[in-house]
């Protein structure tokens, strides 16, 4: 389908243009900001530049340049197969990753979730499906090799997928949070992968130095432009609002509240390892939990979570707390569509669902407890009179 769809491939158009000035001997990083910069002094806004596809730049790593080199040499129509086969397999697995993750009672619900995934990541309306971001594809991978690693407990597949995506795309090592979460014995592995996952992003530095800088230029410029529905953008568009603008205190809020999602992770890792929560319940909201890891968050970012966030929602409905969370956060929708802030919406899902998530954790948690307590409270003898 997408093949005869090139104009709305929006975010494929970003490495297709960069290797078009490769071809060249140009720069892409350089054009790529020149152009964001000119757009900007056109008087575009961000949410037009954003939301109406006007002006992308190219922000992959240094190394993808190399990468992109090796692409130019394979006649286009072939590249252009191979790439969108890629694309729809990588979807794919997305929606047979997440699927994978469905407790067996919720199974039957999947084939009204899987056309969600498509037009409504994280529940919110959405094109993504048509950008042709390379990271579709990579989110399937790793989603797969995510479910693979739960269902055998082989962590190894996982790693490597993680370790390789982030080539391109450096922060989606914030997925193996997730093996990190399952024991000591997954820690080492863990910290190996993200330690060479950073250290192949730093050694490009050294490598292609004239590149990296302006690389970090580009996203130095184009991050505080764009559309970001990480929750560290979104408190940091607070503190604009109300007049007080604070990298620092993103920062700190940033690092407060990833400290606290990770203390709340490993509780009910802990549970989890006790057989007192269900590992489909907490595989759901670790995945989730991902995105509130994100610093810069988009679309296809949220798609490879939307199943969980779906599979949490249908448990949170027979949970009263966690009802009372998910309609909260509907209310908090709403509020922030008639207030004309969109933006926040994707945040909002997010976060309520989550909450819902940990309540049902809770709850599962405390009955598993009870539950195993009167099992083993001692039957007293009869009294004899």
């Amino acid at each position: 389908m997408f093949l005869f769809l090139p104009e709305n491939s929006f975010d494929l158009r970003v490495s297709s243009e960069a290797m078009h000035y490769l071809r060249m001997g140009v720069d892409p990083y350089a054009v790529s900001l020149e152009r964001q910069k000119a757009e900007a002094a056109l008087g575009h806004s961000k949410g037009e530049a954003a939301l109406g596809h006007h002006v992308f730049v190219y922000l992959y790593p240094p190394i993808s340049i190399e990468i992109l080199k090796v692409l130019n040499r394979v006649p286009a129509l072939l590249r252009a197969a191979i790439f969108w086969m890629a694309y729809a397999v990588g979807f794919g697995l997305q929606l047979w990753g997440g699927s994978r993750f469905a407790p067996e009672a919720e199974r039957h619900m999947l084939r009204f979730v899987f056309p969600l995934v498509v037009f409504f990541p994280a529940f919110v309306p959405s094109d993504t499906i048509l950008s042709g971001n390379m990271a579709i594809p990579m989110y399937g991978a790793v989603l797969a090799a995510a479910a693979r690693g739960w269902h055998k407990q082989r962590w190894g597949a996982f790693h490597g997928v993680v370790l390789a995506c982030s080539f391109f795309k450096p922060p989606i090592l914030v997925w193996l949070v997730i093996p990190l979460l399952l024991g000591s014995a997954q820690v080492v592995p863990a910290v190996a992968a993200a330690l060479g996952g950073v250290g192949l992003f730093a050694v490009q530095k050294f490598l292609w130095a004239q590149r990296f800088a302006e690389f970090m230029s580009s996203i130095r410029y184009t991050l505080p432009l764009e559309i970001n529905y990480s929750l560290v953008a979104m408190f940091g568009k607070f503190l604009e609002f109300i007049g007080h603008p604070s990298e620092r205190a993103a920062v700190g809020f940033y690092i407060a509240v990833s400290l606290a999602v990770f203390g709340v992770l490993v509780y009910f890792g802990r549970e989890f390892r006790r057989n007192n929560v269900a590992w489909q319940n907490f595989a759901a909201v670790v995945l989730v939990s991902t995105a509130l890891f994100a610093l810069r968050l988009k679309e296809y970012d949220l798609l490879p979570v939307t199943i969980p966030m779906a599979l949490i929602v249908l448990c949170g409905v027979r949970n009263p707390v966690a009802l009372i969370v998910l309609i909260l956060g509907a209310a908090a929708v709403g509020v922030a569509l008639v207030t004309d802030h969109v933006t926040v919406v994707d945040t909002i899902s997010v976060v309520t669902v989550f909450l819902a998530g940990v309540c049902g954790l809770s709850a599962e948690a405390q009955a598993s407890r009870a539950l195993r307590a009167g099992e083993e409270a001692p039957i007293p003898r009869a009294v004899r009179v």
